[in-house]
């Protein structure tokens, strides 16, 4: 059996693709596993990659480097096209004030990582670890690895604090709504009763103003969705098709990438967005035959603008940013470049024909994939000093990662509620929201049939994924 001990522990690519796939199959299967409705989710995986590390089997470090690094890029670019539609629609004015709470806890975090990095005496590397790990952020760590390896630096480090705090952030984010809560003795189910109540009202009046337009126009109006699936049509603006006038129907609402859009003429359309259209039924269907339609054109994967992003997003993140009083430039690096590329191409890409629509279930996999080579990768590449880190002093990083994880949660969670009288789930939203944190969304959510939550979060989301990523960086080159 010899051949078996050369593949399990002598460096190749059989060894290194066998080891990884063993770890990310491992790491998914204990994912499933939930106590109380909570789970550590896909950072399992890195969990089982320290565990294989420790005992010897670790991959090639060049190859292992790469592919760390590349599923970094391929994890933040689906994250970029995610939330790009939305973007700049979050920092209008209807989004201000949760995203200004998103942006107090972020810069609070910062500060209370360093005011425990100068009282304790961990370097900055650890503690910006132990920062992402509390605060459940992964693109965070990448780039911290990043901007430290740019440097120079030793960068294992980091995701042995990472993976320290990690486990304790999580449940940390799920209570800290649930102390609010005890703090203010908020009664969850009158507030829930409101919202659903002002929905339902909300709901008869537009149903309302639709049988008021139906009897008026005497005639039968019916409303259908209808997806863009015409590739002529990407970047075409609303106005320049004419489609009210032409064929006497409302557009009554655009949806792109979970984001609601106002039909105005000068909208540029993507491939990919959904238009919910009131006419009648033959006037819909020959608008439906012109803008497509076709669900089938749209499971191609379209990897000619994933990679044409990828390549940009590399030679924006790999250009020096010289900022006064820092001794080294400021690089986007291999998780900002990308990431703030893909924001850029999903929002602005139609207005150039640029097609960037990917299905939710293509992205899905991009973004799966991505992550989980990555976590694999730390995993393997940092396992072998996990054990004595932690016996020697380590285990001190989980008590910082719970202050860091609970202080600004629950300072600004307070504030929220005595300044603006903010519903309780409203605050767990946008508090998951702000850590970029799916259990917790999932776990509040499972509360209530409101989906305050879920728009709190979808709200904070993106502005909070990429000062995330930023403020990672800076503190690395700020203070290491």
């Amino acid at each position: 059996m010899e051949w078996v001990n050369k593949l399990i522990f002598s460096p190749s690519i059989a060894q290194c693709v066998l080891v990884l796939a063993f770890t990310i199959f491992v790491g998914k299967l204990l994912a499933k596993i939930k106590i109380k409705g909570i789970s550590l989710g896909i950072t399992w995986i890195l969990f089982v990659g320290i565990i294989i590390s420790h005992f010897g089997i670790v991959p090639n470090e060049t190859m292992i480097s790469f592919i760390k690094d590349f599923g970094l890029i391929l994890f933040v670019y689906s994250i970029g096209l995610q939330v790009g539609p939305g973007f700049f629609a979050s920092l209008k004015k209807g989004g201000l004030k949760l995203n200004m709470m998103a942006v107090m806890i972020i810069l609070l975090g910062c500060l209370t990582t360093y005011i425990i990095h100068l009282v304790s005496g961990e370097n900055i590397s650890t503690m910006v670890g132990i920062m992402s790990g509390a605060i459940t952020n992964t693109p965070a760590l990448g780039a911290a690895q990043q901007t430290l390896t740019d440097m120079g630096k030793d960068a294992s480090v980091v995701p042995l604090g990472y993976a320290v705090a990690y486990p304790l952030g999580v449940i940390g984010i799920i209570f800290s709504p649930l102390i609010v809560k005890w703090i203010f003795r908020i009664n969850v189910k009158k507030e829930e009763e409101e919202y659903l109540k002002q929905m339902e009202h909300g709901l008869i009046d537009e149903q309302q103003s639709q049988q008021t337009t139906q009897a008026d126009n005497h005639s039968n109006l019916v409303s259908h969705r209808i997806v863009i699936t015409k590739s002529e049509l990407n970047g075409q603006r609303l106005g320049q098709l004419n489609l009210s006038q032409k064929y006497n129907i409302t557009i009554k609402r655009i949806y792109r990438g979970g984001l609601e859009l106002k039909p105005a003429a000068n909208l540029c359309l993507q491939l990919g967005d959904r238009l919910t259209v009131l006419g009648n039924e033959e006037n819909i269907s020959k608008v439906a035959s012109l803008l497509g339609n076709s669900m089938k054109r749209l499971d191609t994967p379209n990897i000619l603008g994933i990679f044409l992003g990828i390549f940009l997003g590399i030679i924006l993140g790999s250009i020096p940013i010289f900022f006064p009083g820092m001794p080294q430039p400021v690089k986007l690096g291999l998780a900002g470049g990308p990431l703030i590329v893909a924001i850029l191409m999903a929002r602005y890409g139609p207005y150039y024909k640029v097609v960037t629509f990917v299905t939710s279930s293509a992205n899905m996999m991009i973004r799966e994939i991505g992550i989980a080579l990555f976590l694999a990768a730390v995993g393997l590449s940092a396992g072998a000093k996990f054990i004595s880190t932690v016996v020697n002093g380590g285990y001190l990083w989980i008590i910082y990662g719970v202050i860091i994880t609970l202080v600004p949660l629950l300072l600004v969670g307070i504030f929220a509620r005595v300044r603006y009288k903010m519903s309780y789930y409203t605050i767990a939203g946008f508090i998951a929201g702000s850590t970029t944190d799916p259990p917790a969304l999932a776990y509040v959510s499972n509360l209530t049939e409101a989906d305050e939550p879920s728009v709190a979060y979808a709200t904070v989301y993106p502005l909070t994924m990429f000062l995330r990523v930023l403020c990672a960086q800076i503190m690395i080159l700020m203070f290491v």
